[in-house]
């Protein structure tokens, strides 16, 4: 009996890690959660810098809210994302849990070149520390 416990309690807890996965399993969010649909325009001379929010059990009862330089882009929902093309510069990409999911503001620095893409990740860690974290696909 103690060991059926044990191996509940794992399972339990390994469903509530986040998940990532590609940007080709993300789904691009519905345009009812953009709120910044100037910055989903390629121009010229932008970068691109693809948010994704990983799959999981743990928080995905909330959206998560996106932000760039303090400004609203996009709430994000489990396993969606949003490309933004904003031009050359330095910039502040922080997210945020929405309604009554636990977590604060977690923010990375981005420098975006013409031409480049960046990519990050929103999720719970084992722990169930909320963040954004820089990703390589």
């Amino acid at each position: 009996m103690k060991t059926i416990l044990i191996a509940v309690v794992v399972v339990g807890l390994i469903g509530c890690t986040s998940k990532s996965g590609s940007n080709q399993q993300a789904k691009l969010a519905p345009q009812k959660q953009i709120l910044a649909p100037q910055l989903l325009v390629k121009k010229r001379d932008s970068g691109a810098v693809v948010i994704k929010r990983d799959g999981s059990f743990t928080g995905n009862a909330c959206l998560s809210r996106v932000y760039i330089n303090g400004k609203p882009v996009a709430d994000l929902d489990t396993s969606q994302e949003v490309i933004v093309y904003p031009t050359p510069g330095e910039y502040v990409i922080s997210t945020l849990p929405k309604d009554f999911c636990a977590g604060s503001m977690s923010a990375q620095s981005a420098e975006v070149d013409a031409g480049s893409t960046l990519t990050f990740r929103i999720g719970y860690a084992t722990d169930g520390d909320y963040g954004i974290y820089p990703a390589t696909h």
